[in-house]
């Protein structure tokens, strides 16, 4: 019997396909109700639905009480990235209040579009950059509900991510540094040391903010950089303006062993776009990102005739391709290459050429 009650309880049992099912419903107290709910599994059995996860829990509370802590152990890059973009992710007009069961991938496009669309301050819109920054924390979101059984899909796998225009050639030319240099006094001092160590190691912001006391060896002149991308650390060997550098301020730091930190929190630095912008306007420098000084550092080693391997491993790469973006012939490199190939024209050897015959043909 397909349906049967045992003590309080109604059960269900049938075979499909040569394989048994049987268990109790709990939820069903009249036999209608019971055989409505073994209909139900039935259906089930024969979607390939039966036994996977419903993906009936909230979204935003599992990400507040499971992905977030997770995410703050196992990231090195959660303070510095998703720490605030969370409460955003969540916020967003086309995922609050959704279970996982309701958003689909066109939820997901939407979200997309929503941020695309949104303006920031001064009619500025999101770089395509950041919002699939977004839309790979919020893959990743999907992907660790999977893995604990929340979920059995992932919509973010059907929704493209956006085209990024990433080929910026900026980097800092050699008057730009020693104005940029000078300017970085006063309410600007803290930046010194942060930007030689940017411009002479390539170290990312983040990479920077978390560098630690334990991971400079000034014994064998290294810096093992605590790589937010990989997770894994790379080493770079110090040149003299980084060492000097590091042990002018090695007695003068103090909270927790971190390197650059913010004397108004004793804590790490988490930002320094205001200081830094303030400090190019002084210097007279447009166009300028932070990020530009790790361009300038990749720029200067492919100038110096470095390999892309070379670069690669100096920069923490493991991508072939972003080496390459860091390897541009830039102006300096082309004038040389142009400069190689001149034409001799020393008129105390030239020569008459002799006049080109033609032929006509009768």
């Amino acid at each position: 019997m397909p349906v049967h009650k045992r003590g309080d309880r109604w059960h269900y049992a049938f075979c499909i396909r040569g394989v048994r099912y049987r268990g109790a419903l709990p939820e069903a107290r009249t036999k209608v109700q019971a055989q409505k709910a073994e209909t139900k599994i039935r259906q089930e059995v024969y979607d390939g639905r039966y036994g996977r996860p419903t993906g009936e829990t909230s979204f935003e509370k599992f990400v507040e009480g499971v992905y977030g802590p997770w995410a703050r152990e196992n990231k090195r890059s959660f303070e510095n990235n998703e720490k605030y973009k969370l409460p955003m992710i969540c916020e967003s007009k086309s995922l609050k209040g959704k279970t996982f069961a309701q958003i689909s991938p066109l939820l997901i496009e939407k979200f997309k579009k929503e941020r695309r669309e949104s303006e920031l301050e001064k009619g500025r819109t999101r770089k395509p950059s950041t919002i699939n920054r977004e839309l790979q924390i919020l893959s990743k979101i999907f992907s660790l509900a999977i893995r604990y059984g929340v979920t059995d899909k992932n919509p973010c796998a059907e929704v493209s991510l956006l085209p990024e225009n990433n080929k910026r050639v900026r980097y800092l030319l050699d008057d730009e540094e020693q104005r940029l240099l000078l300017a970085l006094t006063g309410p600007r001092e803290h930046l010194l040391p942060l930007v030689v160590l940017a411009i002479g190691t390539g170290m990312r912001r983040g990479d920077l903010f978390n560098l630690t006391w334990e991971k400079v060896d000034f014994q064998r002149g290294l810096i093992y950089v605590p790589n937010s991308k990989t997770g894994r650390d790379y080493s770079v060997p110090m040149n003299e303006d980084v060492r000097s550098t590091l042990r002018q301020i090695r007695g003068t730091v103090r909270g927790g062993g971190y390197l650059f930190i913010n004397p108004d929190t004793v804590k790490p630095y988490t930002d320094v776009k205001t200081a830094f912008g303030t400090a190019c306007q002084l210097a007279g420098i447009e166009n300028l990102h932070w990020h530009d000084l790790r361009h300038t550092f990749g720029t200067r080693l492919a100038e110096a005739g470095c390999s892309e391997a070379t670069i690669a491993d100096l920069m923490g790469h493991s991508d072939p391709q972003t080496t390459r973006r860091y390897t541009h012939a830039t102006d300096r490199a082309k004038r040389a290459a142009v400069e190689a190939v001149r034409v001799c024209h020393n008129p105390a050897t030239k020569q008459e050429r002799p006049p080109m015959k033609v032929a006509v043909n009768a």
